[in-house]
């Protein structure tokens, strides 16, 4: 699983992720993430459909595995703000407002010791 450096100043709350990628679904589109935690996702938004400020509700999530095996995302309800909106970059960074249990379970089950060990950080 890969891990982002937290050391140099790093003053997030929670740890993110690169590795599993995870695919999440919202309005219909599924955007890939290039890393994630229980805070917030980077996602490739490519046609820049999400803009800065947008509250967004994010209701599919599945892991990079299941994708590629044509699995569909798992309902799930996270209520989500962009952020940030790097049209230049085609990205988006969104901070998680509410995550529902089932999005909590799939990230659980995704991240494994990585969502056991941010338990004790939130």
């Amino acid at each position: 699983m890969g891990h982002l450096d937290r050391s140099g100043g790093e003053r997030r709350e929670h740890m993110r992720v690169q590795q599993p990628q995870l695919y999440v679904r919202v309005g219909g589109r599924v955007y890939r993430t290039l890393e994630w935690s229980y805070g917030g996702l980077l996602i490739e938004d490519e046609g820049g459909f999400l803009p800065t400020g947008a509250l967004i509700r994010i209701d599919g999530l599945v892991d990079e595995e299941a994708y590629r095996r044509a699995a569909s995302p798992q309902t799930v309800d996270i209520r989500a703000r962009v952020i940030r909106a790097m049209r230049d970059e085609g990205l988006a960074a969104l901070s998680c407002l509410k995550l529902d249990d089932a999005a909590y379970r799939i990230l659980r089950t995704i991240g494994g010791d990585f969502t056991e060990a941010q338990a004790g950080l939130a």
